[in-house]
Formats: structure tokens, C-alpha cells, sequence
């Protein structure tokens, strides 16, 4: 699952990083990324430019809105799913991100967040897929959604899902690849080894937050350590 994300790495870094030329949007420091909104990616048909999108994907086939943000695709049915089957062939892109909360359930029904980085700190790729359909003024719109897979032994206390994360190894190929068998060996865990997770400040829960002290590390609960 991947609901909510950061991307506070400066953009500047983020060209430098992902090896872009340049930038149709601007991508400022933000820190409590929700759904529905205009997000940072990297089209496959624009492979050198940081461009954006919105969160929630809508078919270009669809008349109407889904009633909840296609935010994710299962990377289990994107072959099958009509929503994603032909993005997943020919519409793919990254969707730039340093961090990612996710919540863990309480007896009482409460709820802790926790931010999720890899072990260096620095931005990472999530495998996307992207889809156009004109908006209401006309124009095309893009929109995207993150493909999930099984969490791994880092995340599973959490959730069962996280996003797919790609390695700088694999980023080209996710948007260059054509064989659908190559492209979906690349939909697995990241390795819990090379990531770390910390509590954050409850603040996150509501997406009207949207500063630093979102990503500071929170003092634990009780009986619970500080880093997994």
C-alpha cells in the first residue's frame, strides 16, 4: 500500500540523480504527498524531463471519475485489470519519492504513522503507470498510479503491501522494457536491508500538515523502539 509520500529532495538533486535534462514542472520540497494531487514523475515518452502528473489513475476509457483514487495497481493483476492492463504495456513512468508513511493499527483503534526511507536517505523511483484524458478545460490531463507488491521483512509489521521501489539498475529498463515477463520480474519487495523505518509525528494524519517537522523521528510508544 502507498498512500501518502514524501519528496523533499531539492530538484536540483533529483535531475542530477535520475539523470533528467530538465524539468516541465517544478518540483518544491513537500512532505505529506496525498492522492489527487500533482505529483513528480518521469514519463517513458519523456525520459530525460521531470514532469508531473496526478495521483489517481483515470482511464482514458472511463467516462466518469472513479469514486476513489485508482492510487495503486497490484502488481499481481496488472495484466488482467482493465484499468491497468495497457498502461502496464505501454504507458509506464516513475513516480519520484524520498519516503513513505504507513500507519500501524493499536488494539484501541488508534493508529501510529511511520516513515519509510532507504538506508542513504536519498529519492528513490516507484514504478508507475500513467494514463491522458482531456479535463474539464480541455487540455490533456495525465495521471498516474503506483504498482504495489508484498511487503517485505521491514514492512510487513505495517502493512502487506508497500510500493514497488526500483533500483537504479532496473529505473531505465522499467521504462524502456517491452517483454511484460521482464517487466514484471522487476515487482518485487526491495530488500529490507536496505531500507529503515521510523515513528513520525501524528501531525501527518491530516494532509492539510505539509512542512519539515513532518519527517523528524517521533519519540517511540511505549515498549517500542525508536528504528526497526
Amino acid at each position: 500500500m502507498c498512500g501518502r509520500y514524501t519528496l523533499a529532495t531539492p530538484q536540483p538533486e533529483l535531475l542530477r540523480r535520475f539523470g533528467l535534462d530538465g524539468a516541465q514542472a517544478e518540483a518544491r520540497p513537500r512532505y505529506n504527498i496525498a492522492p489527487t494531487q500533482a505529483v513528480a514523475v518521469v514519463f517513458d515518452d519523456a525520459p530525460r524531463t521531470l514532469s508531473a502528473a496526478r495521483w489517481g489513475l483515470l482511464p482514458a476509457w472511463q467516462k466518469d471519475a472513479p469514486g476513489s483514487p485508482l492510487i495503486n495497481a497490484r502488481s499481481e493483476t496488472l495484466r488482467a485489470k482493465p484499468a491497468f492492463r495497457e498502461s502496464f504495456r505501454r504507458r509506464r513512468c516513475w513516480v519520484l519519492c524520498d519516503g513513505f508513511y504507513e500507519w500501524r493499527r493499536r488494539p484501541d483503534g488508534t493508529a501510529i504513522p511511520f516513515r519509510a526511507v532507504l538506508s542513504d536517505g536519498g529519492p528513490f523511483a516507484l514504478a508507475g503507470l500513467w494514463d491522458e484524458r482531456p479535463a474539464a478545460n480541455g487540455a490533456l490531463q495525465r495521471s498516474c498510479a503506483v504498482i504495489t507488491t508484498q511487503s517485505n521483512a521491514l514492512l510487513a509489521d505495517l502493512h502487506e503491501r508497500m510500493p514497488v521501489i526500483l533500483t537504479p539498475a532496473e529505473e531505465r529498463a522499467w521504462l524502456t522494457e517491452t517483454n511484460l515477463d521482464a517487466l514484471e520480474r522487476l515487482l518485487r519487495p526491495y530488500p529490507a536491508e536496505a531500507m529503515r523505518v521510523y515513528p513520525v509525528s501524528r501531525a501527518v494524519n491530516s494532509v492539510a500538515n505539509d512542512d519539515p517537522s513532518l519527517i523528524e523521528p517521533a519519540d517511540p510508544e511505549p515498549g517500542q523502539s525508536r528504528l526497526f
